[in-house]
């Protein structure tokens, strides 16, 4: 035999020999991540980390100067909490991640405060006192998101086109969805040092961060939603906010944003947002939110100043809607209108909010708004001439909204209150209004408001054979 085919021979039975050693059975799968807790994570080692966190601030992410995006965050876990003693969000109490990438959509969109993160293969440093962990994405580090309010395993998104999850993160990622909601429940974790109050946002030069709620969104055009923003402090601000990029806001949401400029061009109160700033709600245990949440209410002052002018600058809401729909969304027009039927979402529901203009209302004479109704025949007739008993409204509004802007039609809204429904609309009983002179003086102040430009009816409405008649809902400017 050759010398090459002796040295294959051995390679051969080195093989066998190496095989029939194997264990039978099934081979245990080796841990392949070690986690490290926040305050734990060794300064000293040049290796990489492995880290779960709770995220309590987020950019979005954004572009650098050297064609590379960044997102930055502060995270928490119960290992800097007990280090703190604090427990407060603020001083050592948080850690930072920054996290780098080529793509924009190689990075987390942060849109929940309260969510965790899970981070793979990220170096540490010590950047002013505050333990910071840097993951390049475009070179091995990867990130996922999970929900602090659910309880599967799955991300809601990660980076890369596949996620590893191991048997160990069951009990990891389980425990610290149980600390975040003790967390948020029991403590601020956004201090007062982490934001400014709104009264005090004109002395701002630089960029800075607000806790408010949102008392309104107004949908200004197909892309873009201005919001009206109340803190504590008593003051009201709006925002332009792409719809893009913050789908997931609604009407009464607490909420943190990162990096606001004051707009010194604008005669009314706006805040301008950069393409790193953030729009972040909180989880459903905050303490902070639901204090916010139930302290600050709408005022509407502005409104009726802003009418008593002559031309709304401004969007001016009328109405406001019945405190149990608060945390209905905003369905626009074109979807009551045009897909209600098709659209899986609404095919089962009767109950929307909606927020539209009214180009005009019918009958044109105030008068006939008001019709006698016949609860036998289910028929309604004039008023006129002092005839018929149990006085009903029966209008019709003519709107329009952001959404219909391109078409040329205009869609029919009812306040028909035969049973019941929008009987509080106008703020007083349906009566003769042929001969209720006072009656009717009101009611054609409130249609000039409600014909007026920029002025807009925030709404309740129930479907009911293919009509949409309002509800809960009543005029408060």
């Amino acid at each position: 035999m050759s010398t090459q085919g002796k040295k294959s021979a051995q390679r051969s039975a080195s093989k066998k020999r190496s095989i029939s050693k194997e264990p039978k059975g099934k081979k245990e799968k080796t841990q392949k991540y070690n986690y490290v807790e926040l305050a734990k994570a060794p300064l000293t080692s040049p290796g990489p980390q492995h880290l779960y966190a709770v995220i309590i601030d987020a950019t979005f992410p954004y572009k650098t100067n050297k064609d590379k995006y960044i997102c930055s965050l502060k995270v928490v876990d119960p290992s800097l909490h007990v280090k703190s003693q604090k427990g407060t969000g603020d001083g050592s109490d948080y850690a930072t991640v920054i996290l780098y990438a080529k793509r924009f959509e190689d990075l987390p969109i942060v849109s929940k405060i309260g969510d965790i993160i899970r981070v793979h293969r990220a170096t540490l440093r010590l950047h002013k006192q505050q333990r910071q962990f840097n993951a390049s994405v475009f070179y091995n580090s990867s990130w996922a998101l999970f929900s602090s309010e659910k309880n599967d395993n799955a991300p809601s998104t990660f980076s890369g086109k596949h996620y590893s999850f191991e048997k160990q993160e069951s009990a990891i990622l389980q425990n610290l969805r149980k600390w975040a909601l003790q967390y948020f429940s029991s403590y601020n974790v956004i201090t007062n040092d982490m934001y400014v109050p709104l009264k005090d946002a004109q002395k701002e030069k630089a960029d800075f961060d607000v806790l408010a709620k949102i008392t309104h969104i107004h949908e200004m055009d197909e892309y873009t939603n201005e919001l009206r923003l109340r803190d504590q402090s008593g003051v009201t601000w709006h925002t332009l906010a792409l719809k893009l990029k913050f789908p997931n806001i609604q009407n009464g949401d607490v909420v943190r944003i990162r990096s606001a400029l004051v707009d010194e061009t604008s005669k009314k109160k706006v805040l301008i947002l950069s393409h790193y700033s953030n729009i972040m709600t909180f989880i459903s245990s905050s303490k902070l939110s639901k204090e916010i949440k139930s302290k600050v209410q709408d005022e509407k002052q502005p409104d009726k100043a802003s009418l008593k002018k002559g031309v709304n600058m401004q969007a001016v809401v009328l109405t406001e809607i019945d405190k149990k729909h608060a945390n209905l969304p905003n369905t626009p027009l074109s979807e009551l209108f045009h897909h209600a039927d098709t659209d899986p979402e609404l095919q089962n529901k009767n109950t929307f909010r909606t927020t539209f203009q009214v180009i005009k209302i019918e009958p044109s004479d105030v008068k006939e708004w008001a019709k006698s109704y016949d609860k036998k025949t289910k028929q309604a007739s004039s008023l006129k001439g002092g005839k018929g008993a149990n006085p009903i409204f029966q209008v019709q509004f003519l709107v329009k909204d952001a959404s219909t802007q391109v078409n040329n039609h205009t869609y029919r809204i009812l306040l028909y209150t035969h049973d019941g429904l929008g009987a509080n609309f106008f703020g007083i009983n349906a009566d003769n209004l042929h001969k209720n002179d006072g009656a009717r003086k009101k009611l054609e102040e409130q249609a000039e408001l409600l014909t007026k430009f920029n002025s807009w009816v925030d709404a309740v409405v129930e479907k009911r054979n293919g009509f949409y008649f309002i509800k809960d809902t009543k005029i408060v400017v």
